[in-house]
């Protein structure tokens, strides 16, 4: 029988890839200009399955030396054909778990009876193109901003979380005190659990994770939000990424209006109920 974990992996001075990554983004003079009010093609350098229906897409930028000028929390957007209206284009928001010297890398999760850009993108070739606006930030991450941040995410929604972790594990001076909830349908579509397991280990106890799978531990209740999330507090924020359902569930929903940023709208569902403000949560 399946068994929900909770990952909290002592010590361990390595730093792992997903790590250095962070540090190696802002290591180098040169930068990558791309524009919020136009799309700009880059190529495919890699496309690889990294669990199910997820696959890890490597972008290459014109200029080598360069770095995608991408802060945390931010993304891109990524514009594709509508594959059921080729008269249309369809944009949809990725964010980036690495921006390296020379290339960026995508994690896409494909939902073959909905996902529209995300079918494309897994059956993307090298060499072929794919054309992406930004960077957009979604919310500013500074060193000891927060005394505990609490993430939830949901299948594809680890991307932003992933990127906030990784960024404040970077800092030198943060003492930032991390705990994630990651929710997957079932243990067979968990994916970058190595490398979330490496940032736990070297993270020297700061850093600690959640496996939730909806087929054996059901899904995210105040239970879970009580015991592995930090409480309501001026100090604490608690930030959610993952399907509407979870975001309807969790922290109530965005707010969408055409042709703008969604809008963060009211604290609702769960967390509403427990006392967290406006202030203390955020929607990706």
């Amino acid at each position: 029988m399946l068994i929900s974990r909770f990952a909290a992996l002592g010590g361990g001075s390595r730093l792992n890839n997903s790590l250095r990554f962070a540090l190696s983004s802002f290591s180098s003079t040169s930068s990558f200009s791309i524009t919020q009010t136009e799309f700009t093609p880059l190529s495919v350098s890699s496309n690889t399955v990294i669990g199910k229906n997820v696959h890890k897409i490597s972008l290459s930028l014109p200029v080598p030396d360069a770095v995608l000028p991408m802060t945390t929390a931010g993304m891109l957007l990524v514009r594709e054909i509508d594959r059921n209206d080729s008269t249309k284009e369809i944009n949809r928001p990725y964010t980036p778990v690495s921006w390296e010297v020379g290339s960026v890398d995508l994690i896409v999760k494909n939902y073959p009876d909905g996902g529209n850009v995300s079918t494309s993108l897994i059956e993307k070739q090298v060499g072929d193109s794919v054309e992406v606006m930004g960077c957009f930030s979604k919310i500013e991450v500074n060193e000891n901003k927060w005394k505990r941040v609490g993430l939830v995410a949901g299948g594809s929604g680890l991307t932003p979380c992933l990127q906030v972790v990784t960024h404040l594990l970077s800092l030198p001076s943060d003492k930032t005190d991390i705990t994630m909830v990651f929710a997957n349908k079932s243990e067979s579509e968990l994916f970058w659990e190595r490398e979330i397991d490496g940032l736990v280990e070297s993270s020297k106890g700061r850093f600690r994770v959640k496996y939730l799978f909806d087929d054996v531990d059901g899904f995210v209740d105040k239970d879970i939000v009580v015991e592995y999330l930090p409480p309501p507090a001026e100090t604490n924020i608690i930030m959610v990424c993952g399907p509407p359902p979870m975001y309807d569930s969790i922290c109530g929903p965005k707010i969408f209006v055409e042709d703008s940023p969604p809008q963060q709208g009211e604290v609702g569902g769960l967390l509403s109920e427990l006392g967290y403000t406006k202030e203390m949560v955020f929607k990706f």
